[in-house]
């Protein structure tokens, strides 16, 4: 990935989400795992391992949380976001789907395959093509402030952007604004998924915009490392936890623009050649997509080219159809454009079917999170049909909760009529 300096608008060119190899790290998900916190009523602060006088545990059961914990969390939390889904038809969110395969040189394919309509795996198709983070600014100052007056005197905001320092070139739209931890902090690459900053506040105001979020997910990432298990035995068991302080957090972080690179997003193959003992390879063209029905997925593969702007309708180089078609796009159900959140009923869904899938929480829950786990798990008694009928064959009172949302959502399996040739 590229960076450059301060002001600077770089674009660094992605390859969707990538969910292989932990590092320091968590795997993402659709569902933000401090939005998940939150709705559990988990303190952020002892979720992101933070403790102490500005933060205190208030029960015998709370903990603070360390990575070991918030990485199986954040499993769980994918495990549910794919089994919802599947049964969608389309993605609790949107997400970048690359190099999607799609077999197009079939028996009796129409001849004219230039207008023959395939269709996506996964539904609510908002635009074709990869994803692109534009830097706008690396090493963004943090300023974080007590703006609630509570007690504890806790920084609970921070504000990046502020008129305290030098305005962000906003994005267009707020719901584009990603933010990541520096390399310098302990991220593997920069712009690395797995050190995103999520949830976000975002005020654009014309040309400019301000960011905040809770000031505990920025806890340097460096500190993540060490865990409960590690520390186990040693003279200082606790020295996992941290006490809450602005010295433990980030003082800077880099601040992108998420948008849709629309360069050739589909890529033609044909039979090529071996030249054995050699490496056999497709003959390959680039393409463009042309939707007939974003909702469903369907589009048609043309020939194209780029030329620096736009694709360019151009002529095939074979004359036959196609063996394979790839696509890339972005897709899932849109989000709340003046929060950036996932949609409220699909936030629940996801949330009690994660409980329903935990045989016992990653860290002690009490209070509400507690009641709300224990009542996700509780089975259906007695089994109505309804309950019956639960496609994950969990019977749980959060499954079924899940359930009942995702079938007022889903999508659903109907074609539509297309060109026959």
């Amino acid at each position: 990935m590229t960076t450059t300096g301060s002001g600077t608008m770089t674009p660094v060119t992605g390859g969707g989400v990538s969910l292989s190899g932990l590092g320091p790290g968590l795997p993402p998900t659709l569902l933000p795992l401090p939005r998940y916190a939150t709705l559990m009523g988990i303190p952020l602060p002892h979720f992101m391992q933070l403790g102490g006088p500005k933060a205190p545990l208030t029960g015998g059961c709370d903990k603070v949380w360390d990575q070991n914990a918030r990485e199986t969390l954040a499993w769980t939390v994918q495990q549910a976001e794919g089994m919802i889904a599947d049964l969608l038809g389309y993605y609790p969110a949107p997400r970048y789907i690359v190099d999607e395969p799609h077999m197009a040189g079939l028996t009796g394919i129409s001849s004219d395959w230039r207008n023959a309509e395939l269709r996506t795996d996964w539904g609510r198709v908002e635009c074709f093509g990869t994803e692109t983070l534009t830097l706008v600014e690396a090493g963004a100052t943090v300023q974080y402030s007590d703006n609630d007056n509570d007690p504890l005197e806790r920084e609970e905001t921070a504000s990046i952007g502020t008129a305290l320092y030098a305005d962000l070139t906003a994005c267009a739209l707020a719901c584009n604004v990603a933010v990541f931890f520096r390399v310098a902090d302990g991220a593997i690459d920069a712009a690395d998924p797995r050190f995103e900053i999520r949830p976000l506040t975002i005020d654009i105001d014309d040309t400019t915009m301000s960011i905040s979020t809770e000031s505990s997910l920025l806890v340097n990432p460096t500190l993540w490392t060490l865990t409960e298990a590690e520390c186990a035995g040693s003279d200082d068991e606790d020295a996992w936890q941290y006490a809450f302080d602005t010295t433990r957090l980030v003082s800077q972080v880099d601040v992108y623009c998420r948008t849709t690179s629309i360069r050739s997003p589909v890529t033609l193959y044909w039979d090529g050649s071996c030249d054995c003992p050699g490496i056999c390879q497709h003959d390959t063209q680039t393409a463009c997509a042309y939707f007939t029905d974003k909702k469903r997925g369907f589009f048609v593969a043309r020939p194209s080219t780029w030329n620096g702007t736009t694709n360019i309708e151009a002529t095939p180089e074979y004359g036959m159809p196609p063996e394979q078609v790839t696509v890339s796009y972005l897709a899932g159900y849109p989000l709340d454009s003046r929060t950036c959140r996932m949609d409220s009923r699909l936030e629940r869904a996801i949330v009690k079917l994660t409980n329903a899938l935990l045989p016992e929480p990653p860290c002690g829950y009490c209070d509400a999170a507690q009641q709300r786990w224990q009542e996700d798990r509780m089975p259906v008694d007695p089994l109505t049909p309804e309950a019956a009928g639960l496609p994950w064959d969990m019977y749980s009172k959060g499954a079924l909760e899940a359930w009942r949302l995702v079938k007022m959502m889903a999508m659903g399996h109907g074609g539509k009529l297309g060109y026959n040739g």
